[in-house]
């Protein structure tokens, strides 16, 4: 699709003014009617309802389009920044979980970037398994996460306690069915939750789902429930749960770091230390 087309109607989605447009296009408007057709060819439909006597405006195929129009535009600007501002700098790209990445990862990231000023970071957030996937298909370098077994560039593991998680004001309305927040689809620590409340004899239910791990941060934050998570991953405004509650010990984890086999550099090897002591002090 012509790029050049799909700049002038967006403007044109904008100001609904074939003048204005190509005054901002440094064009002649009938020029803009001509971009402005071609796109309708190219689609097989009418993007602007237009005629004498009347008022511009988007059809509602032109009303969806322009918002595609839009973030093809904003894509394609990020792809040449991206570039341009990366020529001299080395780029490590991280995956991680967002719990990891809103704990352990951003406490380490400016050490990291102290010893490494030459590393662009890119973080993408993803399940831990879906992570796995993603460092052998070449889209990142690093996947740091629950350990996924022992995989070819597996670089360090460290077991890790699992601690309950609350706020400081939370109290439980009835000590005998404790209040829980997971996860929608159930691909995460509860297991390890009602098995150590069981193992108890205590009972707790699953009373607030979110398909997102911000989410659930926000439904604990609330007060409404409690979840479980790493020790090293729980930050304020959470904070473990107090011992007069008498939860039970809850079985560890482990968390691991990952290298790309293709990435054996020197600023990847770093940033996987950090992240690995990290882990190992906490």
């Amino acid at each position: 699709m012509d790029f050049n087309s799909l700049k002038t109607f967006a403007l044109v989605a904008e100001t609904l003014n074939f003048t204005s447009a190509a005054e901002q296009r440094h064009t002649v408007q009938s020029a803009v009617s001509a971009q402005i057709k071609k796109l309708e060819a190219a689609v097989g439909k009418q993007l602007i309802s237009r005629g004498r006597g009347q008022t511009m405006s988007l059809t509602a195929e032109g009303e969806a389009f322009a918002v595609y129009a839009r973030r093809l535009l904003a894509l394609s600007d990020e792809a040449i920044e991206t570039v341009r501002t990366s020529n001299a700098r080395q780029i490590l790209r991280l995956g991680t979980t967002v719990t990891l990445a809103m704990s352990v990862v951003s406490d380490v990231l400016s050490t990291f970037a102290a010893q490494h000023g030459n590393v662009q970071l890119q973080i993408q957030c993803d399940r831990s398994d879906a992570l796995l996937r993603r460092l052998y298909d070449g889209e990142i370098d690093i996947a740091f996460m629950m350990d996924q077994g022992r995989h070819p560039g597996r670089a360090f593991v460290h077991s890790q306690p699992l601690v309950w998680v609350c706020t400081e004001s939370f109290s439980l309305p009835n000590a005998a069915n404790i209040p829980l927040a997971f996860l929608t689809d159930g691909r995460d620590l509860r297991a390890y939750a009602l098995r150590a409340l069981d193992g108890a004899g205590m009972s707790g239910h699953v009373s607030h789902l979110s398909p997102h791990p911000i989410g659930v941060r926000a439904l604990v934050q609330s007060g409404l429930a409690l979840t479980v998570m790493p020790k090293a991953t729980v930050v304020a405004p959470l904070t473990t749960a107090p011992a007069e509650l008498n939860l039970p010990r809850l079985s560890p984890i482990a968390l691991a770091g990952y290298r790309s086999q293709s990435n054996e550099s020197p600023e990847s090897k770093g940033l996987l230390s950090l992240l690995e002591a990290a882990i190992a002090a906490s």
